[in-house]
């Protein structure tokens, strides 16, 4: 397993972290998102408001399983990737999947101005941004729960994750070796 695939709820800093991680793991770095938007000449809000959710979640889809999986990378994924199209078992088979973990109430102090950026948050305030927020996390949590390293983000140490992910690893080579 050489592809790790970081997984998370808006803000949870898994375009930061997945750099971090990658320039201390001398990894690829790929962010599934801007991939997305290089192969559709626009950005992931033009392509929600252009063509809807279901056209993005396609290409989202298509683009995860274009990736080379044999090579040592680091992927940031979309909140949304490991919910749609059985995303989440296949990065399961094709590499370790790592949940940024955020509190809601952590998501709405980072939300603030990139919330244009976030085309599921565009006309959101107050309650309703607070109501959306909770709802679609409750949503995402039965698939996030699935990785099998997660770490809390607000208090992360990118030295800490590597360690994690480099246990599992070792883990998983000696069960490979035991079989």
């Amino acid at each position: 397993m050489k592809t790790i695939f970081i997984i998370g709820f808006m803000t949870a800093g898994k375009s930061r972290e997945g750099k971090r991680l990658a320039k201390l793991m001398k990894m690829k770095f790929i962010d599934l998102d801007r991939v997305i938007e290089a192969n559709e000449k626009r950005t992931v809000s033009e392509i929600f408001t252009e063509k809807g959710e279901e056209y993005f979640r396609a290409k989202e889809g298509g683009a995860l399983r274009a990736i080379n999986t044999n090579e040592n990378c680091i992927v940031s994924c979309g909140g949304g990737t490991p919910c749609f199209f059985d995303n989440m078992n296949w990065m399961l088979k094709q590499g370790i999947v790592v949940w940024l973990k955020i509190s809601t109430e952590e998501i709405l102090k980072r939300v603030g101005e990139s919330k244009k950026k976030r085309p599921l948050l565009n006309n959101l305030n107050g309650v309703k941004l607070i109501n959306f927020i909770q709802e679609k996390y409750n949503e995402r949590e039965v698939f996030y729960s699935k990785a099998p390293i997660q770490i809390n983000t607000e208090n992360i140490s990118i030295e800490n994750l590597m360690q994690m992910i480099l246990s599992y690893k070792n883990e998983i080579n000696n069960k490979q070796q035991g079989d």
